[in-house]
């Protein structure tokens, strides 16, 4: 008897999780089709890493000016998008990830892709996704995707990264910050 009381409170307990994991799906299916509908045809790449990973690689020339941080007046109606699919997928988080080229010095490439990112993670904090859910950082030069030895290559070493993924249960107070500094 106790065997079957016991096994029918882990079922209890279990179905919540289950049901929430097939909510992260639905969610996460949800948002790489509007992505993909919505912002390939911009230039942004999309890639299903895993069931509960999206990446999406933003090219610099599309969002962002040469040596600048400051979103592109053209980029911003992919942002907004973006920010709707935050909005309708609250079981997700967001990663930027700034990138930039080897031209200049590591110190300021670092800075430049931490301040691209920045930009990106406070464009969707104002279009209303919450700052708990947004990560943003800078890689500078340390992850090439090309060669940085042609233009061709320095272009597509200058970009903007992003990964959703479904929200991790812990809790980080750094996040309660109201925007990116």
């Amino acid at each position: 008897m106790r065997r079957l009381i016991l096994a029918a409170l882990m079922a209890a307990f279990a179905t919540p999780a289950l049901a929430q994991d097939e909510g992260v799906a639905a969610q996460m299916d949800r948002a790489e089709q509007a992505i993909r509908r919505d912002m390939t045809p911009a230039g942004v790449e999309v890639e299903r890493a895993a069931p509960n990973d999206l990446r999406v690689r933003m090219p610099a020339d599309i969002t962002f000016d040469f040596n600048e941080a400051y979103i592109k007046r053209e980029f911003l109606p992919r942002v907004r998008q973006l920010g709707r699919i935050m909005q309708d997928s609250p079981a997700l988080t967001i990663s930027i990830t700034g990138h930039a080229d080897a031209i200049g010095s590591d110190a300021y490439n670092q800075r430049l892709s931490e301040r691209r990112a920045y930009a990106l993670g406070n464009a969707l904090i104002d279009e209303g996704v919450r700052r708990r859910r947004i990560e943003a950082s800078g890689m500078g030069e340390m992850a090439p995707i090309a060669s940085n030895a042609t233009e061709w290559g320095r272009a597509r070493n200058r970009r903007v990264e992003i990964r959703l993924q479904g929200a991790q249960a812990s809790y980080d107070p750094k996040f309660d910050e109201p925007r990116f500094q």
